[in-house]
Protein backbone atom coordinates (compact mmCIF):
# COMPACT_ATOMS: atom_id res chain seq x y z
CA UNK A 1 0.00 0.00 0.00
CA UNK A 2 1.84 3.48 -1.05
CA UNK A 3 0.61 7.05 0.02
CA UNK A 4 -0.09 9.35 -2.71
CA UNK A 5 -0.72 13.31 -1.75
CA UNK A 6 -2.42 15.54 -3.97
CA UNK A 7 -1.80 19.67 -2.80
CA UNK A 8 -4.54 21.84 -4.15
CA UNK A 9 -4.34 25.49 -2.64
CA UNK A 10 -5.95 27.53 -4.75
CA UNK A 11 -8.87 26.45 -7.46
CA UNK A 12 -9.51 23.96 -10.39
CA UNK A 13 -12.17 21.99 -8.52
CA UNK A 14 -13.51 19.28 -10.66
CA UNK A 15 -9.64 18.76 -11.59
CA UNK A 16 -9.03 18.16 -7.44
CA UNK A 17 -12.08 15.88 -7.78
CA UNK A 18 -10.39 13.81 -11.13
CA UNK A 19 -6.75 13.33 -9.69
CA UNK A 20 -8.63 12.02 -6.45
CA UNK A 21 -10.85 9.50 -8.33
CA UNK A 22 -7.94 8.10 -10.59
CA UNK A 23 -5.40 7.89 -7.38
CA UNK A 24 -7.70 6.25 -5.41
CA UNK A 25 -7.48 2.15 -6.11
CA UNK A 26 -7.01 -0.80 -3.94
CA UNK A 27 -3.11 -0.44 -3.92
CA UNK A 28 -3.41 2.89 -2.77
CA UNK A 29 -4.04 5.49 0.26
CA UNK A 30 -4.36 9.33 -0.93
CA UNK A 31 -4.20 12.00 0.86
CA UNK A 32 -6.05 15.51 -0.14
CA UNK A 33 -4.19 18.87 1.13
CA UNK A 34 -6.70 21.89 0.55
CA UNK A 35 -9.07 24.29 1.44
CA UNK A 36 -12.35 23.68 3.32
CA UNK A 37 -13.99 25.96 0.63
CA UNK A 38 -12.39 23.87 -1.95
CA UNK A 39 -13.60 20.58 -0.50
CA UNK A 40 -16.92 21.63 0.37
CA UNK A 41 -17.38 22.54 -3.40
CA UNK A 42 -15.84 18.75 -3.92
CA UNK A 43 -18.87 17.17 -1.97
CA UNK A 44 -20.78 18.51 -4.83
CA UNK A 45 -19.60 15.63 -6.89
CA UNK A 46 -18.74 12.97 -4.16
CA UNK A 47 -20.56 13.27 -0.49
CA UNK A 48 -18.49 10.46 1.18
CA UNK A 49 -14.80 11.72 1.15
CA UNK A 50 -14.34 8.74 3.73
CA UNK A 51 -12.13 6.97 1.87
CA UNK A 52 -9.49 10.12 1.53
CA UNK A 53 -7.28 11.52 4.66
CA UNK A 54 -8.31 15.45 4.46
CA UNK A 55 -5.79 18.12 5.77
CA UNK A 56 -7.13 21.37 5.37
CA UNK A 57 -5.54 24.95 5.09
CA UNK A 58 -7.61 26.80 8.33
CA UNK A 59 -8.59 30.32 7.24
CA UNK A 60 -6.50 31.79 9.89
CA UNK A 61 -3.70 29.73 8.49
CA UNK A 62 -1.01 31.33 6.45
CA UNK A 63 0.16 29.46 3.44
CA UNK A 64 3.67 29.55 4.62
CA UNK A 65 2.38 27.68 7.38
CA UNK A 66 -0.63 25.48 5.73
CA UNK A 67 2.86 24.61 3.48
CA UNK A 68 5.12 23.47 5.91
CA UNK A 69 2.32 21.18 7.86
CA UNK A 70 2.01 19.84 4.28
CA UNK A 71 5.86 18.95 3.79
CA UNK A 72 6.26 17.47 7.45
CA UNK A 73 3.25 14.96 6.76
CA UNK A 74 5.04 14.41 3.22
CA UNK A 75 7.86 13.87 4.83
CA UNK A 76 6.36 11.23 7.37
CA UNK A 77 4.46 8.96 4.76
CA UNK A 78 3.71 10.53 1.68
CA UNK A 79 5.58 8.53 -1.43
CA UNK A 80 4.69 10.71 -3.93
CA UNK A 81 3.04 14.29 -4.37
CA UNK A 82 1.01 15.25 -6.97
CA UNK A 83 1.08 19.07 -6.82
CA UNK A 84 -2.30 20.48 -9.08
CA UNK A 85 -2.19 24.32 -9.22
CA UNK A 86 0.80 26.95 -8.37
CA UNK A 87 0.25 30.04 -9.58
CA UNK A 88 1.76 31.88 -12.34
CA UNK A 89 3.14 35.03 -9.74
CA UNK A 90 6.18 36.89 -8.56
CA UNK A 91 3.82 37.14 -5.52
CA UNK A 92 2.71 33.40 -5.04
CA UNK A 93 5.59 31.82 -6.26
CA UNK A 94 7.67 32.52 -3.13
CA UNK A 95 5.46 30.42 -1.23
CA UNK A 96 7.15 27.30 -2.96
CA UNK A 97 10.90 28.59 -2.11
CA UNK A 98 11.45 25.98 1.07
CA UNK A 99 8.57 24.03 0.24
CA UNK A 100 10.71 20.59 -0.30
CA UNK A 101 9.38 17.45 0.79
CA UNK A 102 11.31 14.12 0.61
CA UNK A 103 8.51 12.63 -1.59
CA UNK A 104 8.78 12.69 -5.22
CA UNK A 105 7.20 15.61 -6.70
CA UNK A 106 5.06 15.96 -10.01
CA UNK A 107 3.42 19.31 -11.28
CA UNK A 108 0.61 20.00 -12.97
CA UNK A 109 1.65 22.70 -15.82
CA UNK A 110 -1.44 24.80 -16.80
CA UNK A 111 0.00 27.04 -19.61
CA UNK A 112 3.12 25.83 -21.39
CA UNK A 113 4.71 28.75 -22.52
CA UNK A 114 4.09 30.25 -19.00
CA UNK A 115 6.26 27.78 -17.09
CA UNK A 116 8.59 26.41 -19.71
CA UNK A 117 9.07 29.91 -21.89
CA UNK A 118 13.09 30.07 -22.07
CA UNK A 119 13.18 33.37 -23.36
CA UNK A 120 11.98 36.99 -20.76
CA UNK A 121 8.39 39.02 -22.01
CA UNK A 122 8.73 42.11 -23.15
CA UNK A 123 6.15 44.55 -25.42
CA UNK A 124 3.17 44.94 -22.66
CA UNK A 125 1.99 47.84 -22.31
CA UNK A 126 1.71 47.19 -18.47
CA UNK A 127 5.42 47.96 -17.22
CA UNK A 128 4.62 46.65 -14.09
CA UNK A 129 3.18 43.64 -15.31
CA UNK A 130 6.08 42.84 -17.67
CA UNK A 131 8.40 43.19 -14.26
CA UNK A 132 6.41 40.44 -12.46
CA UNK A 133 5.96 37.95 -15.61
CA UNK A 134 9.67 38.46 -16.14
CA UNK A 135 10.41 37.71 -12.38
CA UNK A 136 7.84 34.62 -12.46
CA UNK A 137 10.04 33.27 -15.61
CA UNK A 138 12.93 33.39 -13.64
CA UNK A 139 11.51 32.26 -10.61
CA UNK A 140 10.21 29.30 -12.29
CA UNK A 141 13.01 28.22 -14.21
CA UNK A 142 15.53 28.58 -10.83
CA UNK A 143 13.94 27.83 -7.71
CA UNK A 144 10.14 25.86 -8.29
CA UNK A 145 10.90 23.46 -11.45
CA UNK A 146 14.13 21.84 -10.78
CA UNK A 147 12.11 20.79 -7.71
CA UNK A 148 9.48 18.64 -9.35
CA UNK A 149 10.91 14.81 -10.78
CA UNK A 150 8.20 15.47 -13.22
CA UNK A 151 5.24 17.51 -15.11
CA UNK A 152 1.71 16.79 -15.91
CA UNK A 153 -0.61 18.36 -18.56
CA UNK A 154 -4.40 18.03 -19.15
CA UNK A 155 -4.10 17.05 -23.15
CA UNK A 156 -2.32 14.98 -24.26
CA UNK A 157 -1.68 17.37 -27.92
CA UNK A 158 0.33 19.70 -24.98
CA UNK A 159 2.76 16.46 -24.19
CA UNK A 160 3.70 16.23 -27.50
CA UNK A 161 3.88 20.10 -27.88
CA UNK A 162 6.49 20.23 -25.21
CA UNK A 163 8.62 17.03 -26.10
CA UNK A 164 9.37 18.80 -29.35
CA UNK A 165 9.56 22.39 -28.97
CA UNK A 166 10.29 22.82 -25.33
CA UNK A 167 13.87 22.54 -23.52
CA UNK A 168 12.85 20.05 -20.54
CA UNK A 169 14.85 17.25 -19.72
CA UNK A 170 12.64 14.98 -17.56
CA UNK A 171 9.07 13.10 -17.96
CA UNK A 172 5.97 14.44 -19.21
CA UNK A 173 2.86 12.70 -18.11
CA UNK A 174 -0.65 13.79 -18.83
CA UNK A 175 -4.00 13.34 -16.96
CA UNK A 176 -6.82 14.74 -18.46
CA UNK A 177 -9.44 17.44 -16.55
CA UNK A 178 -12.18 14.93 -16.58
CA UNK A 179 -13.19 11.52 -16.97
CA UNK A 180 -16.00 8.87 -18.43
CA UNK A 181 -18.29 8.14 -15.13
CA UNK A 182 -21.09 5.25 -16.61
CA UNK A 183 -22.85 5.13 -13.70
CA UNK A 184 -23.67 8.86 -14.11
CA UNK A 185 -24.00 9.33 -17.52
CA UNK A 186 -27.41 7.89 -17.98
CA UNK A 187 -29.23 10.14 -20.04
CA UNK A 188 -32.65 11.75 -19.26
CA UNK A 189 -35.13 12.37 -21.68
CA UNK A 190 -35.59 16.27 -21.72
CA UNK A 191 -39.17 17.79 -21.29
CA UNK A 192 -39.16 19.77 -24.92
CA UNK A 193 -37.77 18.29 -28.10
CA UNK A 194 -35.97 21.49 -28.84
CA UNK A 195 -32.28 20.78 -29.77
CA UNK A 196 -30.16 22.29 -26.37
CA UNK A 197 -26.69 23.87 -28.22
CA UNK A 198 -24.68 24.16 -24.65
CA UNK A 199 -21.81 27.20 -24.63
CA UNK A 200 -19.48 26.15 -21.63
CA UNK A 201 -17.10 28.07 -19.59
CA UNK A 202 -16.23 31.14 -17.95
CA UNK A 203 -17.86 34.20 -20.18
CA UNK A 204 -14.17 36.01 -20.54
CA UNK A 205 -13.82 37.66 -24.46
CA UNK A 206 -10.31 36.68 -24.65
CA UNK A 207 -11.39 32.58 -24.51
CA UNK A 208 -14.39 32.78 -26.51
CA UNK A 209 -15.45 35.02 -29.69
CA UNK A 210 -19.02 35.36 -28.09
CA UNK A 211 -19.95 38.17 -30.57
CA UNK A 212 -19.22 35.57 -33.76
CA UNK A 213 -21.49 32.82 -31.55
CA UNK A 214 -24.54 35.30 -30.85
CA UNK A 215 -24.68 37.08 -34.51
CA UNK A 216 -24.94 33.11 -35.92
CA UNK A 217 -27.47 31.93 -33.42
CA UNK A 218 -29.62 35.33 -33.70
CA UNK A 219 -30.11 34.34 -37.47
CA UNK A 220 -30.87 30.95 -36.24
CA UNK A 221 -33.30 31.98 -33.80
CA UNK A 222 -35.11 33.76 -36.24
CA UNK A 223 -35.37 31.10 -38.76
CA UNK A 224 -35.45 27.72 -36.21
CA UNK A 225 -36.89 29.55 -32.96
CA UNK A 226 -39.47 26.49 -32.06
CA UNK A 227 -36.67 24.04 -32.88
CA UNK A 228 -33.82 25.20 -31.21
CA UNK A 229 -32.16 26.65 -27.47
CA UNK A 230 -29.45 27.80 -26.38
CA UNK A 231 -27.44 27.82 -22.55
CA UNK A 232 -24.40 29.64 -22.16
CA UNK A 233 -23.64 27.97 -18.77
CA UNK A 234 -20.70 30.36 -17.36
CA UNK A 235 -20.47 33.32 -15.09
CA UNK A 236 -19.62 36.70 -17.11
CA UNK A 237 -15.68 38.17 -16.10
CA UNK A 238 -15.17 42.28 -16.29
CA UNK A 239 -17.10 44.34 -18.63
CA UNK A 240 -16.58 42.23 -21.84
CA UNK A 241 -18.68 39.54 -20.01
CA UNK A 242 -21.57 42.08 -18.76
CA UNK A 243 -21.46 43.09 -22.53
CA UNK A 244 -22.32 39.70 -23.68
CA UNK A 245 -24.97 39.11 -20.80
CA UNK A 246 -26.48 41.98 -22.35
CA UNK A 247 -26.59 40.88 -25.57
CA UNK A 248 -28.18 36.89 -24.54
CA UNK A 249 -30.68 39.57 -22.38
CA UNK A 250 -32.06 41.31 -25.62
CA UNK A 251 -32.25 38.27 -27.31
CA UNK A 252 -34.22 36.97 -24.58
CA UNK A 253 -36.17 39.77 -24.44
CA UNK A 254 -36.93 38.90 -28.42
CA UNK A 255 -38.81 35.77 -27.00
CA UNK A 256 -35.95 33.39 -28.42
CA UNK A 257 -35.34 30.55 -26.14
CA UNK A 258 -31.51 31.38 -24.45
CA UNK A 259 -30.53 30.84 -21.04
CA UNK A 260 -27.47 32.23 -19.04
CA UNK A 261 -26.43 33.53 -15.49
CA UNK A 262 -25.11 37.09 -14.23
CA UNK A 263 -23.20 35.01 -11.30
CA UNK A 264 -21.76 32.26 -10.35
CA UNK A 265 -23.54 28.92 -11.31
CA UNK A 266 -23.78 25.87 -8.43
CA UNK A 267 -21.93 22.87 -9.90
CA UNK A 268 -25.11 20.87 -8.97
CA UNK A 269 -26.91 23.01 -11.61
CA UNK A 270 -23.89 23.15 -14.09
CA UNK A 271 -23.90 19.03 -13.62
CA UNK A 272 -27.61 19.09 -14.70
CA UNK A 273 -27.52 21.62 -17.52
CA UNK A 274 -24.58 19.76 -18.98
CA UNK A 275 -26.02 16.45 -18.87
CA UNK A 276 -29.02 17.69 -20.70
CA UNK A 277 -27.85 19.53 -23.39
CA UNK A 278 -27.16 17.81 -26.40
CA UNK A 279 -24.36 19.56 -28.25
CA UNK A 280 -21.03 21.77 -26.71
CA UNK A 281 -20.53 24.47 -28.58
CA UNK A 282 -17.48 26.37 -27.96
CA UNK A 283 -16.18 29.36 -30.40
CA UNK A 284 -12.31 28.97 -28.74
CA UNK A 285 -10.26 31.97 -29.60
CA UNK A 286 -7.65 29.46 -29.87
CA UNK A 287 -4.02 31.62 -30.13
CA UNK A 288 -4.81 33.99 -27.05
CA UNK A 289 -2.63 36.56 -25.16
CA UNK A 290 -2.79 37.52 -21.58
CA UNK A 291 -1.52 40.41 -20.25
CA UNK A 292 1.56 38.86 -19.01
CA UNK A 293 2.21 39.37 -23.18
CA UNK A 294 3.04 35.60 -23.35
CA UNK A 295 1.16 33.69 -25.88
CA UNK A 296 -1.00 31.02 -25.42
CA UNK A 297 -2.52 28.36 -27.52
CA UNK A 298 -5.60 25.91 -26.45
CA UNK A 299 -5.06 22.70 -26.99
CA UNK A 300 -1.11 22.96 -28.13
CA UNK A 301 0.09 24.94 -25.20
CA UNK A 302 -2.44 25.66 -22.93
CA UNK A 303 -5.16 22.97 -21.51
CA UNK A 304 -8.71 23.89 -21.96
CA UNK A 305 -11.65 21.75 -20.38
CA UNK A 306 -13.82 21.54 -23.39
CA UNK A 307 -12.56 18.14 -24.71
CA UNK A 308 -13.25 16.65 -21.82
CA UNK A 309 -16.28 18.71 -20.81
CA UNK A 310 -17.36 16.28 -24.09
CA UNK A 311 -16.14 13.30 -22.41
CA UNK A 312 -17.46 13.42 -19.10
CA UNK A 313 -21.18 14.24 -20.58
CA UNK A 314 -20.66 12.09 -23.48
CA UNK A 315 -21.85 15.09 -26.15
CA UNK A 316 -20.70 16.13 -29.37
CA UNK A 317 -18.41 19.06 -29.92
CA UNK A 318 -18.09 21.83 -32.34
CA UNK A 319 -15.06 24.11 -32.27
CA UNK A 320 -12.89 26.19 -34.79
CA UNK A 321 -10.73 24.28 -37.21
CA UNK A 322 -7.36 25.10 -35.70
CA UNK A 323 -8.39 23.60 -32.35
CA UNK A 324 -6.56 20.49 -32.44
CA UNK A 325 -8.25 17.47 -31.78
CA UNK A 326 -7.62 13.92 -30.23
CA UNK A 327 -7.72 11.29 -32.80
CA UNK A 328 -10.01 9.60 -29.93
CA UNK A 329 -12.50 12.43 -30.38
CA UNK A 330 -12.73 13.04 -33.90
CA UNK A 331 -15.68 10.89 -35.02
CA UNK A 332 -17.95 13.14 -32.54
CA UNK A 333 -16.15 16.96 -33.74
CA UNK A 334 -17.14 19.33 -35.75
CA UNK A 335 -15.43 22.09 -36.94
CA UNK A 336 -15.73 25.10 -38.49
CA UNK A 337 -13.50 27.62 -40.71
CA UNK A 338 -15.63 31.03 -40.93
CA UNK A 339 -18.98 32.38 -39.49
CA UNK A 340 -20.36 31.07 -42.73
CA UNK A 341 -19.39 27.50 -42.17
CA UNK A 342 -20.78 27.40 -38.89
CA UNK A 343 -23.69 28.47 -39.87
CA UNK A 344 -23.93 25.68 -42.39
CA UNK A 345 -22.92 23.05 -39.78
CA UNK A 346 -25.47 24.15 -37.19
CA UNK A 347 -28.66 24.37 -39.79
CA UNK A 348 -27.39 20.44 -40.89
CA UNK A 349 -27.79 19.85 -37.23
CA UNK A 350 -30.71 21.05 -36.81
CA UNK A 351 -32.32 20.01 -39.87
CA UNK A 352 -30.89 16.43 -40.19
CA UNK A 353 -31.91 14.57 -36.99
CA UNK A 354 -29.73 11.65 -37.88
CA UNK A 355 -26.70 13.67 -38.14
CA UNK A 356 -27.41 14.33 -34.41
CA UNK A 357 -28.06 10.81 -33.28
CA UNK A 358 -24.79 9.89 -35.12
CA UNK A 359 -22.43 12.43 -33.34
CA UNK A 360 -24.28 11.08 -30.06
CA UNK A 361 -23.38 7.56 -30.78
CA UNK A 362 -20.12 8.44 -31.45
CA UNK A 363 -19.75 10.63 -28.34
CA UNK A 364 -20.39 8.01 -26.40
CA UNK A 365 -17.66 5.54 -27.83
CA UNK A 366 -15.45 7.94 -27.72
CA UNK A 367 -16.00 8.75 -23.97
CA UNK A 368 -15.79 5.48 -23.13
CA UNK A 369 -12.07 5.12 -23.91
CA UNK A 370 -11.77 7.77 -21.43
CA UNK A 371 -13.27 5.60 -18.39
CA UNK A 372 -11.63 5.79 -14.73
CA UNK A 373 -10.55 2.35 -15.02
CA UNK A 374 -8.59 2.94 -18.36
CA UNK A 375 -7.06 6.39 -16.19
CA UNK A 376 -5.89 4.57 -12.96
CA UNK A 377 -4.35 1.56 -15.74
CA UNK A 378 -2.58 4.32 -17.01
CA UNK A 379 -1.40 6.20 -13.63
CA UNK A 380 -0.18 2.83 -12.06
CA UNK A 381 1.60 1.80 -15.56
CA UNK A 382 2.81 5.11 -16.93
CA UNK A 383 3.45 6.79 -13.40
CA UNK A 384 3.66 4.84 -10.19
CA UNK A 385 6.18 2.35 -12.04
CA UNK A 386 7.96 4.75 -14.12
CA UNK A 387 8.61 6.64 -10.85
CA UNK A 388 9.45 2.79 -8.68
CA UNK A 389 6.36 3.39 -6.32
CA UNK A 390 4.58 0.46 -6.50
Amino acid sequence: MKNIGILEPHFHIKYLYTTMRIFKTKETNVTVFTTKEIISRIQTYMKDLSAYDLVLKEESESMNSFLKRVKKICDDRIDLLFVNTIQFSSIRLPYFFRFNPKSKMILTVHMTNHWLKQKFAFGVKNIARVIDTNISIFLIRKIILPKFNAINVIYPPIKDFIEKNKNYKKQVFTLPFNFYDKTKNVEKSKKESKIRFLLPGLIETYRRNYGLALDVFQKLFEKYDKKISLYVLGKPVGKGGCRIIERCEKLKNKGYDISFSKGFIPEKDYDRISRESDIIFSPLNVVTKRDTGIIEIYGKTEGSALPFEAIQYCKPLIVPQEFIVINEMKSSTLKYKSIEDLENILIEVIENKNKLENLKKEAIKNSEKFSLEILQKYFKNEILDKFDIL
